[in-house]
């Protein structure tokens, strides 16, 4: 786990884009579990041929030559189990495919949740990660098939060698001895063989499992690191963070060629992504230069055998030259995609360097445009990692417009800022992220896009006090798309059509005829005029139409009452937003075993493989009972020899046949109950309402579907297969040995109290270790996802020394754990052995006083007596393998148990949105107890107006009227209110601007009309008045997917997801090519997409990473486009894009 943790932070960021979060949480949960596992497997496999080397010898001194009949048995039974070693491996690394595919659909559907939300993508996500998990179940029945056979194979293995060696042993030695002492004592050395042969496929199968994680990790852990580049030996002198060349604090780029990706590697094209990914398109036709749908498997290969072609990256910037001296100012502009932000990233070493020379000297601080915020307090947030210093932190705060903010938060800056600063505005995001540059004091100070989520007022006054006062005397290149802000700066670069279009200082630029500087601010100031000229001619119609307070003057008007009546932050004891992880105490409830069970298929089902168990021990107890009266005829007066070995035969193969049925029924059993678990599990967690997401780290999350579901798939029947086995064999070891010798029974239950007290204190312990291991293990998952979503900015302040100690530390806890684990189960090991070897020794002693007295009184010990106390001994001696092995199974299922526990947790104790449709809803408000305002103000709504939810028609709405009727929103039911009665009216067709200071609710707004998050009522039914109407229909009592599907939004922060170009903006192939270009024509992105490579078919990193912030925003605009609804919504669609693309949009 560490070495992954580690590599990533080296990893260069063109592989970074290769590998999905999804991938890399699984190579540090599963793969690292996968060889943690099999690490103990490796003493099986050298001490299981010792054991077999032991008991063939005892049987040479017991039948001699003949035992090694059996051993050639077991040599030729050897190339079965290779073969089987090999399927497993085969298909355990495609399993693993699957794997990554399903965790990484699900962490990029938890990642972009309101976005899923507000498209209403529930269903199709779930159909998309549902393919997913069909096709890793498929091939998981078949490695529990093949595990299941394995197990029979060997199991039934000692008894056919029994047979072979007897067969032997009775045909070749002449006058061969038969009596018991001679065929028990052969039939135990037999039995004993049954362990290394049971536990040898198992560790084989983890073998095979172990090997495809080394080769994943392997892969993983050879990609090429950051500072690398084309030509390895070059790779230090094209970059220099600490250049002798440079002054303190100076920038210096020569000649540079700049990539994205590795201009040495072909890329890979998407028609060959995974047709159950979000990748995969049905519309292939038209969306990509050379790929055809209609050809089948062989044909591609063979057209690609044929006519190979290769495309790869093309440069963002061509010959870079530019020189930012210390303390400058200098201001990078440029339309959308143009370079800027990948110019910030040369310049930090996160893009491939090509040709030429990157240097710069001193330390660097860097604000992303997508503001990276952590889950710690907002305070931590801006010293991250540096000593508080009052005097200096206070100037930050109001450098960066941050005090009025702290007065609102409810424990000031000690407020917990949650996971992606998800109780931040966008604005407060990016003036947190500033102050951090700012506080760091760092020489080189790299700004890209600050003012992009900033009203401007703020923004002014952000770059007046902070970037240009309190940053004075430092480096500081600015990537900006303010024009207003250029005549401040000491150097202006324009990018342009991957190179620089002009440099130099503002007025050089202005002065330049002809110049792209020029012709942006003339044209600019042309558009402010022609808009107020055309803001006057309307201004008068506008007061006469509108009658109630605008919706701006309300919000503003909130703000700034908020600001005055604020009060010092007082903390709170319970003021944590991030919500603890939950943690059951004492034993696995019985309901949870019922419960996985009924997943299972039902108890009925259940039994009948029960059955299949004690019928499996029945026919073992017959095959030894059978030996047993067969030495009771040791001249063969009663049957023949052939009769004897033909029936011990047959039972030996029907061992094996039932021990397959039973294996097969529950590997069948165990893979359905998986599937059920994970279908319920995800539908749960899709149809949580946000104020779950914004409390619950993502990790935690993930941790249930990764680590979690592995342990119900790969763990959890297996665990059950072996408990089953063992539980019914030692009732029926102990059941033989009452029964030869009834004295027995006396000691049997002092020893059963004994071996009870061991059993539960050992699963208290064992038990607790393994939450507490569940419950440390997801801070570590959630500490490692946040840090992938920051690896630039962490690398840029050269802090990643200290997230690698912070991780280390939370592996430390999570290992104490663990450790603690297998302590207790070496503890428990030493204890059962006694146990066991008292039973063996008592066995027979008592068999000998059943002897002795019989020859003391003169009446013999009977004929037959010898037999039955050779069947005694011989469970005597496997009772103590037995009784260890079923302590640790049953507590290794109450472990695995332990996960069926945390999803079912999920599965039914989380909350849940109100219900999709209007008539699910109105069942949901007539059942069970009447809801309340807080609980469910959907059903609440449907009761209070008389049990009837709002019906629309297929073109609802016609007009789009939207009426905000006293509408109160807070995010969670301990929060303040964010919206305190908003009464506006918006008439069909109007387009209306909603504005005010950052913070102060605009976006929430949209999100109370999407509902989100719902309006907060008055528990009073008989007061309820609908709060949002959209043309005359109560929203509040229309299913969820009813109302989001009926309105469009284009949100502050774009999320795409790893794919395509066309599976982002048309993720479920509902439109055609012709009417996508057009969409991607009309948001200005048609030029960018026409020089992809495989065009609408080019693919995207997980969350859009190979595109800029701005191209993101023009594709979430595409997307609103193609949905043409008469509502749509924007929330600050045109931020991070250039005012050119902004004025053609508007026009759109």
């Amino acid at each position: 786990s560490v070495a992954v943790y580690d590599k990533a932070f080296r990893l260069a960021s063109s592989e970074r884009q290769g590998s999905t979060t999804g991938e890399l949480v699984n190579l540090m949960q599963v793969d690292a579990t996968k060889i943690e596992m099999f690490i103990p497997q490796i003493h099986v496999l050298w001490d299981g041929m010792l054991q077999i080397a032991g008991y063939m010898v005892v049987l040479y001194f017991l039948l001699g030559w003949p035992c090694f009949a059996g051993l050639v048995t077991m040599l030729v039974a050897g190339p079965m189990q290779v073969g089987i070693m090999k399927r497993l491996f085969g298909y355990n690394r495609f399993m693993v495919e699957h794997t990554d595919t399903r965790v990484k659909q699900t962490n990029e559907a938890l990642q972009g949740i309101r976005c899923v939300k507000m498209y209403t993508w529930e269903d199709s996500f779930l159909a998309t990660i549902g393919a997913s998990r069909w096709e890793e179940l498929k091939l998981l029945r078949k490695v529990s098939y093949l595990r299941g056979f394995s197990r029979a194979y060997m199991g039934a293995l000692p008894g056919v060698v029994a047979v072979v060696s007897f067969v032997v042993y009775a045909v070749a030695v002449p006058n061969a001895d038969i009596r018991p002492s001679t065929l028990f004592a052969s039939l135990v050395a037999f039995n004993q063989l049954r362990f290394p042969l049971l536990f040898y496929p198992m560790a084989l199968a983890q073998y095979a499992q172990a090997k495809v994680s080394a080769i994943r990790l392997e892969a993983f852990l050879g990609l090429r690191e950051i500072g690398s580049s084309m030509k390895e030996k070059d790779a230090k002198d094209n970059y220099s963070r600490e250049s002798p060349d440079c002054p303190t604090g100076g920038i210096s780029i020569e000649k540079a060629t700049i990539y994205w990706g590795d201009p040495t590697v072909p890329i890979i094209p998407s028609s060959s992504t995974h047709p159950d990914s979000l990748g995969g398109s049905n519309h292939s036709n038209k969306s990509g230069r050379s790929f055809s749908s209609k050809k089948n498997d062989k044909q591609l290969i063979d057209e690609e055998e044929e006519t190979p072609v290769l495309t790869y990256p093309h440069s963002i910037l061509r010959d870079l030259s530019l020189n930012v001296a210390p303390g400058e100012l200098c201001a990078v502009v440029g339309r959308v995609g143009s370079g800027k932000s990948t110019l910030c990233s040369a310049v930090l070493n996160e893009a491939v360097l090509g040709d030429g020379k990157v240097s710069l000297n001193g330390s660097v601080a860097y604000a992303s445009q997508s503001p990276w915020i952590m889950n710690v307090t907002l305070r931590d947030n801006i010293l991250f990692g540096l000593p508080y210093d009052k005097e200096k932190y206070d100037r930050v705060l109001k450098a960066c417009q941050l005090t009025h903010d702290l007065a609102i938060l409810e424990n000031g800056d000690l407020t917990e800022i949650g996971e992606k600063g998800i109780n931040l505005s966008g604005g407060q995001k990016q003036r947190v992220s500033v102050a951090r540059a700012a506080y760091s004091n760092a020489d080189i100070i790299i700004l890209d896009d600050p003012q992009s989520a900033l009203d401007p007022e703020v923004g002014q006054k952000l770059f007046d006090e902070c970037i240009l006062d309190l940053m004075k005397g430092k480096t500081r290149l600015l990537v900006t798309n303010q024009l207003q802000c250029l005549k401040f700066c000491d150097t202006i670069i324009a990018l342009g059509h991957g190179r620089v279009l002009e440099q130099g200082t503002y007025s050089d630029l202005t002065n330049a005829q002809g110049g792209e500087v020029q012709r942006v601010l003339n044209d600019l100031k042309a558009y402010n005029e022609s808009t107020s000229a055309a803001d006057d001619v309307s201004s008068s119609e506008t007061t006469k139409k509108v009658d109630e307070p605008l919706v701006e003057k309300s919000i503003v008007d909130e703000v700034s009452e908020r600001s005055v009546t604020a009060k010092p932050p007082v903390a709170k004891e319970a003021g944590n937003l991030v919500t603890q992880e939950e943690r059951n105490v004492g034993a696995v409830k019985l309901s949870v075993y019922i419960k996985y069970l009924k997943a299972g298929g039902g108890l009925s089902l259940f039994i009948f493989v029960y059955f299949i168990f004690i019928l499996s021990s029945g026919n073992e107890l017959a095959s030894l009972a059978w030996v047993s009266y067969w030495t009771t005829d040791t001249d063969y007066s009663n049957n023949s020899q052939a009769f004897y070995l033909g029936i011990y035969g047959a039972m030996a193969v029907s061992l094996g046949i039932i021990t397959f049925a039973r294996s097969f029924l529950l590997a069948r059993f165990g893979v359905r109950a998986s599937n059920s678990l994970h279908t319920n599990l995800l539908r749960s967690v899709l149809n949580a309402p946000m104020s779950f997401f914004d409390t619950t780290p993502t990790g935690r999350i993930i941790s249930r579907f990764s680590k979690d579901m592995y342990a119900i798939d790969q763990e959890l029947a297996d665990q059950l297969d072996f408990f089953l086995m063992c539980s019914i064999n030692v009732v029926v070891s102990l059941g033989t040995i009452v029964f030869v010798t009834p004295w027995f029974g006396v000691v049997v239950l002092p020893l059963m109290i004994v071996y009870i007290h061991l059993l539960n204190y050992f699963r208290e312990v064992s038990r607790e270790t393994k939450r507490l291991e569940s419950i440390s293990r997801s801070p570590v998952y959630a500490h490692f996802s946040e840090t992938l979503g920051g690896l630039a900015t962490i690398r840029a302040y050269g802090e990643s020394r200290r997230f690698i100690n912070d991780f280390e530390l939370k592996i430390d806890g999570n290992t104490r754990a663990n450790y603690c684990n297998k302590t207790a189960d070496r503890w428990l090991s030493v204890r059962l052995e006694l146990i066991g070897s008292t039973i063996a020794g008592l066995s027979a002693v008592f068999a000998s006083l059943v002897v002795i007295n019989g020859a003391t009184s003169g009446q013999g010990s009977g004929s037959n007596f010898a037999s039955l106390a050779g069947l005694s001994l011989t469970y005597s001696i496997q009772v103590t393998g037995i009784l260890n092995w079923c302590v640790r199974t049953f507590a290794q299922l109450e472990a695995a148990m332990n996960s069926c526990e945390r999803v079912l947790h999920y599965t039914e104790n989380i909350p849940q949105e109100a219900a999709s449709s209007s008539d699910a809803l109105e069942v949901d408000a007539s059942s069970g107890s009447p809801p309340t305002a807080e609980s469910d103000p959907s059903a609440f709504a449907v009761v209070a107006s008389g049990g009837k939810a709002s019906r629309v028609t297929p073109v609802w709405p016609e007009k789009g009227t939207i009426v905000l009727n006293n509408l109160k929103m807070k995010y969670r039911s301990e929060t303040p209110l964010v919206l305190k009665g908003l009464n506006v009216t918006i008439e069909g067709g109007q387009r209306i601007g909603v504005v005010g200071r950052t913070g102060s609710g605009k976006s929430s707004l949209l999100l109370s009309l999407l509902r989100i998050v719902e309006p907060t009522l008055k528990e009073d039914p008989a007061e309820y008045e609908a709060p949002i109407t959209i043309d005359g229909i109560d929203v509040l009592r229309l299913g969820l997917k009813d109302l989001r599907s009926k309105l469009g939004i284009i949100p502050q922060n774009p999320v795409l997801f790893s794919g395509t170009i066309r599976s982002n903006i048309d993720p479920f192939d509902e439109c055609s090519d012709e009417q996508i270009w057009n969409a991607l024509g009309k948001c200005g992105m048609k030029a960018a997409v026409e020089v992809m490579p495989d065009l609408l078919l080019a693919p995207i990193a997980e969350y859009g990473d190979n595109l800029s912030q701005g191209q993101r925003q023009l594709l979430c605009l595409g997307r609103a486009l193609l949905k043409q609804c008469r509502v749509l919504l924007l929330d600050e669609a045109t931020s991070s894009v250039d005012y050119e693309t902004d004025r053609e949009i508007q026009r759109t």
